[in-house]
């Protein structure tokens, strides 16, 4: 779970299988911890609440290269 400066939980997107892809073509699904550490870390706070947003509510986020969502099979 993560939490804003005010110590007040985002929205958790940890039980889902989280995927990505450049062209929406091919999805490639991706471990929560690779993205928690390597993808979201630095991100602001403000851009972190909507992907957390985003993502969890069923749509997609563009974040550098890559779209983000979650696994939908």
């Amino acid at each position: 779970m993560v939490q804003d400066h005010f110590h007040i939980e985002m929205e958790d997107i940890s039980a889902f299988h989280i995927e990505r892809t450049v062209d929406h073509s091919f999805w490639e699904e991706i471990p929560y911890e690779e993205l928690m550490g390597k993808i979201l870390a630095g991100i602001q706070e403000e851009k972190l609440k909507r992907f957390f947003g985003v993502v969890r509510n069923g749509g997609t986020f563009k974040l550098g290269d890559y779209f983000y969502r979650i696994k939908t099979d």
